[in-house]
């Protein structure tokens, strides 16, 4: 994690979890992100969902952050429908994101929308 000096106190800034891997799944309905972090607990996970993509915000059991922006997607989300879920195993965490109607059902080929520019 990068150091950052904020008023004379030490702070670590979050490690991007994109290093980490991750892997995506999907129905017609919802797309499913699996971050693999072992031992992560609920309260440590602060994740906020928009209908173009999301950002996460983790701190391992290690006290280490991590941050997963991903934005935009390749198709709209229906925030209100995402859920943040730690299986039993708590070997890893899932988003489950609700594909927004009107655009995002369908298949995606992708999870990131390609650069624009």
């Amino acid at each position: 994690a990068r150091r950052e000096v904020v008023a004379g106190r030490l702070q670590l800034q979050p490690a991007s979890l994109d290093k980490l891997g991750y892997a995506w799944d999907q129905t017609d309905a919802h797309v499913q992100v699996y971050i693999p972090l072992p031992n992560v607990r609920r309260e440590d996970v602060d994740c906020a969902f928009e209908s173009d993509g999301f950002a996460c915000r983790v701190v391992s059991e290690e006290g280490v952050p991590h941050q997963l922006t991903i934005r935009p997607l390749f198709g709209p989300i229906a925030p209100a429908t995402c859920k943040v879920r730690l299986p039993r195993s708590r070997s890893q965490l899932v988003l489950r994101l609700g594909k927004a109607e009107g655009g995002g059902e369908g298949a995606w080929p992708t999870l990131r929308a390609a650069a624009r520019g």
